[in-house]
């Protein structure tokens, strides 16, 4: 997603930071025009400001949580659908951040969630906790490249199975009793969600 934000100009490489081993590079967004165009913009998509998001990240959230893998996967593509571009789809990295500006409009005092959290013997890509519930989500992403219901569910199970030969649940089975994965497959505006 950085990448493609790059080449499109909304961010610039910072010349004077110097990278270190977490981050390969250090970007800004390049002038004032452009921080308040993404202000304006994550303002009215990712706040109580839009009830209609709201009111569908919930069910997302809900849905992850009740183990509806093909409820999420109804409304998650009707989100995006509505919302992106094709020519956003190129990458793996701007799926992972739009779900998580829906999903963060939905965390409250008992939750919270992390991205590109290291876990077992890898990074996981979204981790929600319930502390209330004693529930967690693991969520793995993946682009594909067919919009065929072969290939989507082959790389559905390709996620899950990097969760599970990762580890990602090593962790968070000491506190949470149910730990809910799902591997989820984009394609253009499609989505697919399986659940382990």
């Amino acid at each position: 997603f950085a990448t493609l934000m790059l080449h499109t100009g909304y961010l610039t490489v910072a010349k004077d930071a110097v990278p270190s081993e977490k981050y390969r590079a250090v970007v800004k967004i390049p002038n004032k025009e452009v921080l308040e165009c993404f202000s304006e913009k994550a303002k009215t998509l990712f706040s109580e400001s839009n009830p209609e998001w709201l009111d569908k990240a919930c069910k997302i959230m809900a849905a992850f949580f009740a183990g509806e893998a093909d409820k999420a996967s109804d409304i998650i593509e009707d989100m995006l659908v509505s919302f992106i571009s094709i020519r956003d789809t190129g990458y793996e990295y701007f799926y992972h951040g739009f779900m998580l500006g829906i999903l963060s409009m939905t965390i409250t005092n008992r939750m919270s969630m992390e991205s590109n959290r290291e876990s077992g013997n890898g990074f996981s890509d979204i981790i929600i906790k319930n502390s209330k519930t004693g529930k967690a989500v693991i969520l793995e992403f993946k682009k594909c490249d067919r919009d065929t219901p072969l290939e989507t569910e082959k790389v559905c199970r390709e996620a899950l199975k990097q969760i599970e030969i990762n580890r990602y649940d090593q962790d968070l089975k000491k506190d949470y009793p149910e730990v809910l994965k799902y591997g989820i497959a984009f394609v253009k505006k499609g989505c697919r969600v399986i659940k382990a």
